[in-house]
């Protein structure tokens, strides 16, 4: 399974006025992963499911994803807009993970993937400007 950041404290992500374009740092939660180790085999789940945080922070201007515990951080190298869309890209471990992040900006929709040697994962959420606790 590939694994990520340890997670927070459970967050509920309030959502922002548009449009999601990445002029400021936003907070996206995670509200489903699908997790998948072997071509027959996925499994759905929440962030926990593959020990990632509830809530990234996505930094567009920094070029930089966060939000675990653990501050373990991921580059965002390759940023793109098209149809309504941002579109963010990056590797780690040396080119053997690469991910691509998309988010709506008249929605603030949120979908990931994540592809390594071992299997992958697609996350699915929201984005919006704060956070507050449950």
């Amino acid at each position: 399974m590939i694994s990520a950041v340890l997670a927070l404290p459970v967050a509920t992500v309030v959502s922002a006025m548009p449009p999601y374009d990445g002029w400021t740092p936003m907070r996206c939660a995670i509200q489903m992963v699908m997790v998948c180790d072997d071509p027959l085999i996925c499994v759905r789940g929440t962030a926990a499911t593959a020990n990632l945080p509830p809530v990234i922070t996505v930094d567009v201007g920094q070029r930089v994803i966060g939000g675990g515990a653990t501050g373990r951080t991921a580059t965002i190298t390759s940023t793109n807009r098209d149809s309504g869309r941002l579109l963010m890209h990056g590797t780690e471990g040396i080119g053997l993970v690469g991910w691509t992040l998309v988010i709506k900006e008249d929605s603030g929709e949120m979908l990931a993937a994540v592809v390594g040697r071992e299997g992958g994962m697609l996350m699915f959420g929201s984005c919006g400007d704060r956070v507050s606790s449950p």
